[in-house]
């Protein structure tokens, strides 16, 4: 079991690899711009002010261009799956930066990545629609006895408390699962518990959630850096599009280290033995 992890050493590589991907290299930084501009224009399709009357606060959901919507939620979806499919190259520890090339394969890589985040993220998303459902239950019985009333609000409570143990859950297990997966090339092995719950056991439990939360204070650092630019006029949302390849490609290439402090320890060539990656 490790006890110990350079973070900052692991940042450092993380940032130089973001770096060498992305700069100088114009094709696969725009490429990476096209990818993304999808969810990017979301909001230019959307004007609060308009489907909401300022007067009453009344929401007019009719006003909202819904083809319009639907056509760029579906791009982004499908073109995220390229993003995704790059995302398994940089986990399975490709270096220098891999290159966009066999789009069929980055598709379908991306693909089953999503499918591996959405395996672990079921039992969360379950419980928030049980939580959803309750929401409108309750604002529904309004009128209802105080006692039935407290008890809804009650059951609201634990499935909120629920649902935060399984994001926590989810996390912690599909960090490594995924590029488990990558490793292997098989969604079956990103959601094998008891292999992660040991890769994480090897790493050291408390050096594996430290390494987790410093990437989210660095994650909160760039969402205060592209909360900032996006309130740029004109331009915000152009360079928030712009600089978001690079965090994509730092975070990548961190929990590819991560994942590495678990494998450049003893007994996990043991662990894995059975487990050969197809790349």
């Amino acid at each position: 079991m490790s006890d110990y992890m350079d973070y900052g050493a692991m940042l450092t590589d993380s940032l130089e690899y973001a770096k060498e991907a992305l700069l100088g290299k114009w094709v696969r930084w725009i490429l990476f711009i096209i990818l993304g501009l999808p969810f990017a224009l979301v909001k230019f399709t959307i004007d609060p002010v308009k489907i909401t009357d300022t007067t009453t606060g009344a929401f007019h959901p009719e006003l909202i261009p819904w083809d319009q919507l639907l056509i760029l939620i579906s791009a982004g979806i499908l073109l995220g799956f390229f993003i995704a499919g790059y995302m398994v190259r940089v986990y399975r520890g490709t270096k220098p930066a891999p290159e966009f090339d066999n789009w069929a394969g980055l598709f379908i890589d991306g693909l089953k990545l999503n499918i591996v985040w959405f395996c672990w993220l079921l039992p969360f998303l379950i419980v928030m629609v049980a939580a959803l459902i309750m929401i409108v239950s309750i604002l529904s019985s309004m009128t209802e006895p105080p006692v039935s009333l407290f008890a809804s609000v009650g059951i609201l409570l634990v499935l909120i408390l629920i649902g935060f143990v399984l994001a926590i859950f989810a996390f912690l297990y599909g960090y490594l699962g995924v590029i488990r997966f990558a490793r292997t090339g098989k969604i079956r092995e990103g959601l094998r518990f008891s292999k992660i719950r040991e890769m994480i056991r090897v790493i050291g439990w408390r050096p594996y959630i430290i390494a987790l939360l410093v990437m989210v204070v660095v994650g909160f650092a760039f969402g205060i850096v592209t909360s900032a630019l996006s309130i740029i006029p004109f331009i915000g949302w152009i360079l928030v599009l712009i600089i978001t390849p690079f965090i994509t490609i730092l975070f990548s290439r961190y929990a590819t280290l991560v994942y590495g402090q678990g494998e450049n320890q003893p007994g996990v060539s043991a662990i894995d033995s059975k487990d050969n990656p197809e790349g």
